[in-house]
């Protein structure tokens, strides 16, 4: 199910989580040069946070997320706020409309909750990517093979492998 789908993809992140100190998980990465590993967490669990916060009224509008810094400086907030996203299994498939503010003239776009949560799932993968090279420069920290990793390569890998 795609719900359990992406509670895994935010266990592995919260496994990671437990590993990296404040200073880890909050200081300017050397690989980004810009941003830190705790900023790149704060973005995923906002895309969530916005399609599971705004489902009731219909229209999800990711521009309007709370930009939480509390989520970016603490991991131990951010592994909290994981806990919650956890319970998305027990919300149904319904539709939905995606609004923008970056573009003023624009239509909303039909979709649905499954269709954003799998859009979530993507979007947590690929930022789970960029955090696996942060963590390249920090020693302690044991990433498995797999975080970061699009469940269609790791398919295409496994089958690969069998021929």
């Amino acid at each position: 199910m795609l719900s359990d789908a992406c509670s895994q993809q935010l266990e592995e992140l919260a496994e990671l989580l437990l590993q990296l100190s404040p200073e880890d998980y909050s200081g300017i990465s050397p690989v980004f040069k810009s941003s830190s590993i705790g900023q790149h967490v704060r973005h995923i669990l906002e895309f969530f946070e916005c399609l599971i916060s705004q489902y009731d009224q219909g229209e999800i509008n990711y521009d309007l997320r709370r930009r939480d810094l509390r989520l970016e400086a603490d991991p131990y907030f951010a592994l909290e706020k994981i806990r919650e996203l956890q319970t998305i299994n027990h919300i149904p498939d319904k539709e939905l409309k995606i609004l923008q503010d970056h573009f003023p003239n624009s239509q909303p776009v039909k979709t649905s909750f499954y269709r954003e949560l799998l859009y979530n799932l993507e979007h947590c993968v690929h930022h789970q990517a960029l955090i696996r090279l942060a963590c390249l420069s920090i020693p302690h920290v044991r990433i498995s093979e797999n975080f970061g990793v699009a469940r269609s390569t790791l398919t295409f890998i496994s089958k690969k492998a069998e021929n």
